[in-house]
């Protein structure tokens, strides 16, 4: 039989690392949900300090108690659960546990790792296996909750995932060791101790970068979301495989160390290749978003096939920070180093959606995402140089038939899964009526800051539409906590779905969702100064009529430039539904400009406006081409968004 101490280890770690892909992106997400509210830098952006908890270790010279890390571990699992309850009623009770959370896990690592480093019983295996089993479990949830993690829409798994984490917690503290580490005999230098905690930082950095939550893969390329899950599955179960059975003690260090640049070389081109070089001339606009075929998008598959590296880097920075027994304190100053660099990246990532807000640092990051991620890779793999390739076997064949379905069965799952859940709509032969909506959903929260992600499904659902045009959709990455609304909304209503600009461009994110196959759908951008603008155009056909379907979202003010741009698009084209949050009021000039060839629609049907809403205000629209065979046309107030919706009803 297996170590039962060393398998339920493995898995106890595999829940922590699953609590990091949890805790840190919420965090991050509330910090930036603040600045949304407000556009511009939040106080709240004080609460960043908690990444520097590891230096709290500083005044434990022979470092924590063994019970101490336990509290810690269990700690980390409660404030998860009272995050996720606390995302349905209060942002700042949600930053606040999400970031003590965060903190938890970052003083917890180097806790344990000092405990290891004394240790001869525990080995890195557990926690290099339990961190595979952690990013397994984390694409699990992710592919559950279509593209958010399922406990923040059914708070009760975050319950179940705590009570299972305590029990570990209390079973291996009643078995294990307990006291204070020894105080190290041959201490590693600080300089290498920092590098090693900054190669696992940079690891979980990666990860997080990503992986954790494979729908920001495809978000990033346009490619199926599908094929981006199978290939991970894929490439992590070899992984897992591969280690059981002990086939990776023949890798060599250089092996080791082109396999980490292979990597990052594949994931910077695969960035590279789907970001668009805007013009600086005006009238170079509008262009076209490049349509990538699958051989042209070869670099992110490579890279996907490539990403157990991080994995074998993790396993391997923990044995080689056991091998040289680094003192706590030291652990400490290299964990709060690491921190610092994680932080960094976090920020460089916001910067490249954010440029535009932040004056001095947010322009240099424009366009740069596939730099972000290329020094994420590098806070990942230049460490590695320091850690010697040296291999433990797994100690029995039960072990190994563990070992291997707890890291491949999840994932084969979230394939399953994201295999099941493809939408199909079924549509009407002959429809009455065609209802189209459009909605700007605030990154999905609610006017008053909340996480709103059900709420407006609810909402849209309740109108039962045909077409839905979103804005404000860009969620598949830091900023939105690496969840995707769009996901979210089109699997719950059932449509098909476009997503629009991809998120390495750095657009306001717009989506169109259809019970109708959407034919030729493509993305183009308009000429911008600031934050970069984009609009879908796309057909579909109902009752043999085409339809031509525009949903944009223009900058700040709503520029001329940017709406002389679409309607170039739009010229000479019939039966035209132009839709989105156009952020032009009617008394303005792009407005009279629109209504010299289409029409709005709310003024041709003179609907009347919710209590609160001010006509001279609106700045989302429907406009039509003439003739348009409108019959409904209403704003729809919630606070479930910072919007109103707009609802028209359309006689094919």
């Amino acid at each position: 039989m297996p170590n039962p101490i060393r398998l339920s280890k493995m898995i106890l770690y595999g829940l922590v690392f699953l609590l990091f892909f949890q805790l840190v992106p919420d965090f991050v997400e509330t910090i930036y949900t603040f600045g949304l509210l407000g556009t511009n830098i939040p106080p709240e952006i004080v609460s960043v300090l908690l990444f520097f908890s590891p230096l709290v270790l500083l005044f434990f010279r022979r470092g924590l108690p063994r019970q101490a890390g336990w509290i810690l571990a269990i700690a980390a699992a409660v404030l998860r659960a009272v995050e996720v309850i606390a995302s349905i009623a209060s942002t700042n009770v949600k930053m606040l546990a999400s970031g003590l959370g965060t903190g938890c896990l970052l003083v917890l690592l180097p806790a344990w790792l000092a405990h290891a480093a004394e240790d001869e019983e525990d080995t890195p295996l557990e926690m290099g296996c339990g961190l595979a089993a952690g990013l397994s479990l984390s694409v699990l949830f992710r592919a559950l909750g279509a593209g958010s993690d399922i406990s923040l829409l059914h708070p009760w798994v975050s319950w179940v995932e705590m009570a299972g984490l305590d029990l570990l917690v209390v079973w291996l503290y009643r078995r294990s060791a307990r006291g204070e580490p020894s105080q190290s005999t041959r201490p590693a230098p600080f300089g290498i101790t920092a590098a090693l905690c900054t190669g696992i930082l940079g690891v979980l950095a990666v990860l997080y970068f990503g992986f954790a939550s494979p729908t920001v893969l495809a978000r990033w390329s346009g490619v199926d979301y599908r094929l981006v899950v199978g290939l991970l599955a894929g490439a992590v179960g070899v992984f897992a495989g591969t280690l059981a059975f002990g086939r990776l003690a023949s890798l060599s260090g250089p092996a080791i160390w082109v396999w980490n640049g292979l990597f990052l070389l594949a994931g910077s081109l695969a960035i590279w290749t789907n970001q668009v070089q805007f013009p600086v001339d005006s009238r170079a606009y509008p262009i076209a978003q490049p349509v990538l075929s699958l051989a042209q998008q070869a670099p992110l598959l490579i890279m996907i096939l490539l990403s157990p590296v991080c994995l074998l880097d993790g396993l391997l920075l923990v044995r080689e920070i056991k091998a040289r027994r680094p003192s706590p304190r030291a652990l400490a100053g290299g964990f709060a180093l690491g921190a610092l660099f994680f932080l960094i990246i976090v920020l460089a990532q916001v910067f490249t959606t954010v440029y535009d807000y932040i004056p001095v640092a947010g322009p240099l990051f424009r366009d740069r995402f596939w730099l972000v991620f290329l020094l994420a890779g590098l806070g990942m793999a230049l460490p590695m140089i320091a850690a010697r390739p040296a291999w433990e076997k797994v100690s029995s064949p039960a072990f190994r038939k563990f070992l291997i379905p707890t890291v491949c069965l999840p994932l084969l799952i979230a394939f399953g899964w994201a295999l099941a859940s493809q939408p199909s709509p079924a549509t009407q032969a002959n429809k009455d009526i065609l209802r189209v909506v459009t909605y700007n959903i605030q990154q999905g929260y609610s006017a008053a800051g909340e996480r709103s992600y059900g709420g407006q499904l609810a909402l849209i659902r309740s109108l039962d539409p045909d077409i839905v045009g979103l804005q404000e959709s860009d969620v598949a990455r830091f900023s939105g906590g690496n969840a995707d609304v769009v996901r979210t909304i089109s699997e719950g209503l059932g449509m098909y779905a476009y997503y629009g600009p991809r998120t390495v461009t750095g657009t306001f994110g717009i989506a169109l969702l259809s019970r109708y196959p959407l034919e030729n759908p493509h993305t183009f951008f308009m000429y911008s100064t600031g934050e970069q603008t984009a609009a879908i155009e796309a057909q579909i056909t109902v009752n043999g009529r085409r339809y031509t379907l525009l949903v944009t979202h223009l900058g700040n003010g709503g520029p001329l430039i940017q709406q002389q741009q679409v309607l170039s698009r739009l010229a000479g084209q019939s039966n035209v539904i132009a839709m989105g949050d156009f952020n032009f009021e009617p008394a303005t000039e792009q407005y009279t400009l629109t209504l010299q060839t289409l029409q709005d629609a709310w003024v041709q049907v003179g609907s009347p406006l919710p209590t609160g809403l001010d006509p001279k205000n609106l700045i989302d629209h429907f406009f039509v081409s003439p003739g348009m065979p409108v019959s409904l046309v209403r704003y729809v107030d919630s606070p479930v968004s910072d919007h109103p919706l707009l609802m028209m009803e359309i006689k094919p």
